[in-house]
């Protein structure tokens, strides 16, 4: 099936695979249980880029991946051993310093820039990519608890 041109570009999925396993690689080594991690083995990536600038990247896991990431803080109805309280983790941050170390984020603004080029042919398209290119996290939770709140912001 073919994608509507409508100036959105998808990421190829081989390199959204590498980018699932990155997040993986950073989550894996931060638990202290990493054989058959449910939120290890649920991770996903989607990833766009629109107006020719803003590379979305939306991760798809347990709903648990934004309390790790991001951390509780201490609440006073809170039990065991540290009163509730997770220290934020920061795997996003870490996953957005390796994609830049590995250069996933250059090859997939170099993909973009020869979609642009067949589908929109032009000369000025990389002075522009270069200059304004920002990256923007979604999260969406699998499995979910019935009190859930939906749209939590990641801390990046």
């Amino acid at each position: 099936m073919a994608y509507a041109k409508d100036g959105i570009f998808n990421v190829l999925y081989p390199t959204r695979r590498r980018m699932a396993n990155v997040l993986k690689r950073i989550v894996r080594d931060d638990i202290s249980n990493p054989t058959g991690s449910t939120l290890v083995d649920s991770i996903r990536i989607n990833a766009r880029i629109v107006n020719m600038e803003r590379l979305e990247i939306e991760i798809i896991a347990m709903y648990y991946f934004i309390f790790l990431n991001n951390g509780v803080p201490q609440t006073s109805n809170a039990y065991g051993p540290n009163d509730g309280q997770i220290a934020p983790r920061e795997f996003v941050d870490r996953f957005t310093m390796e994609m830049q170390i590995l250069g996933i984020t250059g090859e997939i603004y170099q993909q973009y820039f020869e979609w642009l080029t067949k589908n929109y042919p032009m000369n000025q398209w990389e002075p522009v990519m270069k200059e304004n290119q920002k990256l923007v996290y979604t999260f969406y939770a699998l499995d979910p608890p019935a009190d859930f709140v939906s749209g939590y912001p990641l801390n990046v």
